[in-house]
């Protein structure tokens, strides 16, 4: 009789073992899903978007792999590899909520192309899939004058034109082909400022430019509508959006190099730290 009261003792302890076993395999089969502290920091931090280009269409800010359009290819750049534009190729990304909701930016880039016609090329634009323009972008228009290394560039922010055309006050931008070039552009909603750099000092603008106003009152945080994405290289029509492209639109065929975006505005130091570090 005490034998088999053992045995059944003995029994009970192995069965609750392999209870307690199941348990734990079903723990580990199904491990509770959050978010450690230091992907917070980085996911709702200000960098949103940072391509160094190097062998990789990966943004080393979110860890997102961008979608590739066209053969992508690399060439020496500022700092390592860089990406080479082509008249056939793009890249898009996912779009980051904070980013979709940034009522303040700062975009730094490096760049280094030739000058082209027939249109005007887009470097990069946030797009918005319920109008014919995006909501950030960057675009250089043709140039054939062989003795006028200048650019007109085209920036737009949420409806905000900026062209550094020579007009209103705002001058081409000088010496900008054939050569690695940094350029960055900001808006900070505090002040309703916008601000723009080339190889790290700020570039002079008139106050009707700097000074962003709406129905009569500073601009304030800004409002992207509708965004959707981000194209490196592209316009939003490349991609499918907002329509067909048309044949005035061109993709960025020159080089690109150590891409940032922020949701915030950078200060001037860190600005220029970009250009001294060539980052």
């Amino acid at each position: 009789m005490k034998r088999n009261m053992f045995n059944i003792f003995v029994v009970g302890i192995l069965f609750a073992f392999m209870i307690s076993g199941l348990n734990s395999c079903q723990k580990m089969d199904r491990p509770a899903l959050h978010i450690i502290p230091d992907d917070t920091a980085r996911i709702n931090g200000p960098l949103q978007l940072y391509l160094p280009f190097e062998n990789t269409i990966t943004d080393s800010a979110q860890y997102q792999k961008g979608i590739p359009g066209g053969t992508i290819s690399y060439a020496e750049g500022v700092r390592g590899k860089a990406y080479q534009g082509a008249t056939n190729a793009q890249i898009n990304f996912p779009l980051t909520p904070v980013l979709a909701n940034a009522g303040s930016f700062t975009v730094s880039f490096w760049i280094n192309t030739q000058k082209h016609d027939g249109g005007a090329q887009c470097i990069f634009m946030l797009p918005n899939t319920g109008d014919f323009w995006g909501n950030l972008f960057a675009t250089i228009e043709g140039n054939t004058n062989a003795n006028d290394n200048s650019m007109l560039l085209k920036f737009n922010f949420a409806g905000n034109w900026v062209e550094f055309s020579g007009n209103n006050g705002v001058d081409r931008l000088p010496d900008m082909y054939g050569k690695w070039r940094h350029l960055a552009f900001r808006y900070d909603e505090k002040n309703s400022k916008f601000a723009a750099f080339l190889n790290g000092e700020p570039i002079s603008l008139p106050n009707s430019v700097t000074d962003r106003m709406k129905d009569g009152a500073p601009l304030g945080k800004l409002t992207f509508s509708n965004p959707a994405r981000f194209v490196i290289g592209a316009y939003q029509q490349h991609i499918g959006t907002s329509g067909a492209a048309e044949t005035w639109m061109l993709r960025y065929t020159g080089m690109l190099d150590q891409f940032r975006v922020y949701a915030k505005a950078l200060s001037d130091t860190d600005i220029k730290s970009f250009y001294l570090n060539k980052e």
